[in-house]
């Protein structure tokens, strides 16, 4: 009885051939053809993505700029008697005294808040009002109305006694925008403006196109800085920026925003969409193109791949039969074929006339392969590091500390010239000791006043051979794990000398100051079990224990563990002193 299975069993392999091939293209095909429609979503996408995480990126330091100045505000008007004591003086004297204080106090302290305008007070039942501006402005109208607007501001709200609203509005004086932000002591007001324009500045310069755009908005979709696409090409500003979407009369854009937690306010991008699809009417030509070439090249393909690909095949398939049934005499006919069968059976060959050779020498293949391994991990750079230290570098040329980089370079430069010299299995532990210190210095450097050290070994130990960056991985995995922007650090690396009736033996411990070894990584060091993680970590930890395992065997062992005292992480290694007596064990 026919049934397509049992056809396509006995079909040939030409058949099958070509029908594979067109099971795999036309699918390729659709999906190309799918794709191109497809890939103007996901482009749209990831652009969005990209420029939401910066804008939110920028909205949470814009924000934690507005809750500094508004903790500042809260300060004058809560503590002490900055702002309280103008309410409270009943001569004019002392009035005009405390005055002048506050005025002073604000003139001094505007500077270190960079996007503020100005700053303001205004006493009530004195209806007294006076202003601390960046920018000095001869312009006595415009201070006027600015003033005008605020105390109707003012009188129009209610602000609790010592605290202020925690929320920044946005108003509008003499069609100029600004944050406006205002706390209360007694019958008295501080309060501070933010041009908007000012704020968003920053932003400008972000490559969104030659007509993008980087612009505030209020809760009401309008923007409140300035903005030249909102009105020419009637852009909608939506309130939810949870997604983005796409918006314009003339020319479309693509609009993503991000929220303040700390105003009424959004920070927004306008993309031109022409700008994000730039490149895919290219991307669809070559799209048609590849769709009709593959109808066209399908054919000639399955010809050309029977000649050169199935014939040549068969034959080494037929030996490879033999080979396999005991004909170790068998091999491999293929002239008059292309060069890459030529050298399969070139190879196959060869390896059946070596095959005894390389019994032989399996041994010694291992022992390649095991140097091989230890060498490579001994030269692991990581690029973490190397980038953290030319970002130091460059920050330290930025101010022109010149000292400084000498001191950064010359360690750096010592730092490399110990690794590209690393790649022999041993090295005196004084070279290891002052790697470790060019680590630490140039850690020292990227953590100021975050990092303490002290290195203690005996002189008589410094000629004493032990494998290169076993001490100064620990300290890296130290630095890695324990450094805080909240306490500083404190390394301890000690060596001592120890004899025993097995011979001699080195111990060097290793401790500092931080959190420690967590309960289940402690756990899985002690049993002896790999602590990698998916990201990577703990992989210095790993690279010491097989290099020693490589180099010692069991002659050489650590023990891991917690300070009771300091509760941070705790190393001991203990390690024959003499690496020779051991390689001839």
């Amino acid at each position: 009885m026919f049934t397509p299975v049992g056809y396509w069993r006995r079909a040939s392999l030409r058949a099958k051939l070509i029908v594979s091939v067109l099971i795999m293209t036309m699918p390729l095909v659709g999906m190309l053809l799918y794709n191109n429609y497809y890939a103007i979503h996901v482009v749209r996408g990831q652009v969005a993505d990209s420029y939401k995480n910066m804008l939110h990126l920028y909205t949470n330091q814009s924000d934690s700029q507005l809750d500094d100045i508004d903790s500042y505000m809260r300060t004058v008007a809560g503590s002490g008697y900055d702002l309280l004591s103008l309410s409270q003086e009943e001569t004019d004297g002392d009035y005009y005294s405390a005055k002048i204080f506050l005025f002073n106090k604000l003139n001094k302290d505007i500077n270190l808040y960079d996007p503020i305008s100005s700053f303001f007070v205004y006493t009530d039942h004195r209806q007294d009002y006076f202003n601390i501006s960046k920018i000095n402005t001869s312009d006595i109208k415009e201070n006027d109305i600015i003033q005008n607007y605020i105390i109707d501001y003012i009188h129009s709200k209610r602000f609790s006694t010592g605290s202020s609203s925690k929320v920044w509005k946005y108003v509008q004086i003499n069609q100029v925008n600004y944050l406006i932000d205002i706390v209360r002591a007694g019958d008295t007001y501080l309060g501070a403006l933010i041009n908007t324009d000012e704020l968003v500045k920053p932003l400008r310069s972000l490559q969104i196109g030659e007509e993008g755009e980087v612009l505030l908005a209020n809760m009401q979709g309008q923007p409140i800085s300035d903005s030249k696409l909102v009105s020419e090409y009637g852009i909608e500003l939506q309130q939810k920026l949870n997604e983005y979407y796409i918006s314009g009369v003339k020319k479309k854009f693509l609009v993503v925003g991000a929220p303040s937690h700390r105003g009424d306010f959004s920070l927004n991008a306008l993309i031109p969409d022409h700008y994000i699809l730039a490149k895919l009417p290219y991307l669809q030509s070559i799209v048609w193109f590849i769709t009709i070439a593959a109808f066209l090249f399908i054919p000639i393909g399955l010809y050309a791949m029977r000649q050169s690909v199935l014939v040549p095949l068969y034959r080494l398939l037929r030996t490879m039969k033999k080979v396999r049934e005991g004909d170790w005499s068998s091999r491999v006919e293929l002239s008059h074929t292309s060069g890459e069968f030529q050298l399969i059976g070139g190879a196959f060959n060869a390896m059946m006339s070596e095959v005894e050779r390389l019994r032989i020498n399996v041994y010694e293949e291992q022992l390649n392969k095991q140097k091989e391994e230890l060498q490579r991990l001994q030269l692991q750079v990581n690029p973490h590091f190397f980038l953290n230290t030319l970002n130091i570098v460059y920050n330290l040329a930025k101010i022109k500390n010149y000292e400084l980089i000498l001191d950064m370079t010359m360690s750096l430069i010592e730092y490399f010239r110990f690794m590209f010299r690393s790649n022999t299995s041993f090295v005196p532990l004084k070279d290891e000791l002052e790697h470790t210190r060019n680590y630490l210095k140039i850690q020292n450097l990227r953590f100021p006043e975050k990092l303490k050290w002290t290195i203690h070994s005996p002189d008589y130990l410094s000629d004493v051979p032990i494998p290169p960056l076993v001490i100064q991985s620990f300290v890296e995995n130290s630095i890695k794990h324990a450094v805080t922007l909240d306490e500083p650090l404190t390394i301890e690396v000690q060596i001592e000398f120890l004899i025993e009736e097995i011979g001699s033996r080195m111990k060097i411990s290793i401790r500092d100051t931080g959190l420690g070894f967590k309960n289940d990584v402690l756990e899985n060091l002690k049993a002896g079990r790999s602590v990698e993680n998916e990201r990577g970590e703990h992989t210095g930890i790993w690279n010491v224990e097989r290099r020693l395992r490589l180099l010692y065997g069991e002659a050489a062992f650590i023990v891991y563990d917690n300070d009771k005292e300091s509760h941070g992480a705790k190393i001991e290694m203990i390690i024959p002193t003499n690496p020779g007596m051991e390689e001839t064990r």
